[in-house]
């Protein structure tokens, strides 16, 4: 006779998942002799359904991660895919189909399991799974123990786990994470690596450089880290010698790769959320797409929504008609950070310090033969501020005023 397959569900909104959700799923691996534990970020709560919650898809990556570590917790995203709000019996239906023959049970929070008999088809729960839950203080075992005799009379069983409570809670992470606060001792560093990677939870009224330093070492190499930083200090540098406002220079510099080592799938996600519209050339060109990904993430992600800045950003690499000194001090200095080392960079540098125009014409003469060279499309957003610093020039030489 087949053994039967002992299956726990352990659902939540894991908003993020921590440390203590973890321990407390290997207590019940260890105390049920589960064969395997389900982690089930809910889609939409029932309970928590006005409350603002990151996307099912960041939650999801983040019990992955932090379960990947675990042979016997797995990932379900059977609520996540479900249409409207996540109710536990229609899970446990759900599981029931894909484990026919495997006995079930449901971990739960003391405070939920006080309030069973009031969700929805709570007998539906009771005759598909036992319940599992861990009194949180001496205080609440009577509560529980009054609450397991009632239930058992509708045909519930219960398992009470006994476990050290956790001061760590999903809510102390936000705020911490909201505050600039560390956060490495209540999450496993791959999930604090993709908090800041995805910028969730952050205060984004205030701008922190060391934050900003969190998320581009989470999302970037050091070389790439590197260049950044450079950019900026660059950027500051020539936004003061010809009039740009400094600070947005260092932001912009600071950001303008963001998305570079974001695989092209995910900045094109990133793009189309944004409601951002790529012209003929963009769309079948995933290199050109990291600047206008990295825009929209400043903007739409990161809460700094400056149109200067945006557009210093998203034309960092193609430039464009009619471009602002800020935009231009950001595409000069990203050819000219100080790690650079091409054929030709000092003399770009060398314009750099006389005349912006001079020195976009360079770049973008660099750029489009490049390009030329290569047989590939050139942006017509290139072009278009190629003929424009030209024909500045032009106008220069003929003495006509600008």
């Amino acid at each position: 006779m087949k053994q039967q397959k002992r299956i726990a569900m352990f659902g939540g909104t894991f908003d993020p998942i921590h440390n203590a959700h973890i321990n407390l799923a290997l207590a019940f691996i260890k105390k049920l002799k589960l064969d395997k534990l389900l982690l089930i970020p809910t889609g939409v709560p029932p309970h928590k359904a006005d409350l603002d919650i990151v996307y099912g898809e960041h939650r999801l990556n983040m019990c992955r991660l932090a379960a990947q570590d675990y042979k016997k917790i797995e990932v379900s995203d059977i609520e996540v895919k479900r249409c409207g709000k996540s109710y536990t019996a229609d899970t446990l239906r759900q599981l029931k189909e894909i484990y026919p023959d495997s006995e079930l049970f449901v971990i739960m929070g003391a405070d939920m399991y006080m309030t069973l008999d009031t969700w929805r088809e709570p007998d539906t729960i009771f005759s598909l799974a036992s319940v599992c839950t861990v009194p949180r203080d001496n205080n609440e075992i009577e509560q529980l123990k009054s609450k397991e005799s009632e239930y058992s009379k509708r045909g519930c069983k219960t398992v009470f786990l006994d476990l050290k409570k956790s001061d760590i809670s999903s809510t102390i992470i936000r705020k911490t994470v909201y505050d600039d606060g560390v956060i490495s001792k209540y999450v496993d560093p791959k999930v604090e690596k993709y908090i800041y990677a995805n910028y969730l939870y952050m205060n984004k009224s205030v701008i922190n450089y060391d934050r900003f330093d969190k998320v581009l070492k989470a999302r970037m190499g050091e070389k790439r880290y590197i260049h950044s930083v450079n950019v900026a200090t660059e950027a500051k540098r020539l936004a003061k010698k010809y009039g740009a406002d400094v600070e947005k220079a260092r932001l912009a510099g600071i950001l303008h790769d963001i998305t570079k080592e974001t695989p092209s799938e995910e900045q094109l996600i990133i793009i189309q959320r944004s409601y951002i519209k790529l012209n003929d050339v963009e769309s079948p060109s995933p290199k050109l797409w990291h600047a206008i990904a990295g825009a929209a993430f400043v903007r739409y992600y990161m809460g700094i929504d400056d149109e200067d800045i945006f557009n210093a950003i998203r034309y960092h690499t193609s430039g464009r008609a009619n471009m602002s000194v800020l935009e231009k001090c950001i595409f000069i200095a990203d050819f000219t950070g100080a790690e650079r080392d091409y054929d030709g960079v000092e003399e770009m540098r060398s314009l750099a310090n006389k005349s912006l125009e001079d020195a976009m014409t360079f770049g973008l003469s660099f750029s489009i033969s490049d390009l030329a060279k290569r047989r590939l499309a050139i942006d017509p957003n290139s072009l278009a501020c190629y003929n424009e610093m030209v024909l500045r020039t032009v106008g220069k030489k003929n003495g006509n005023k600008e």
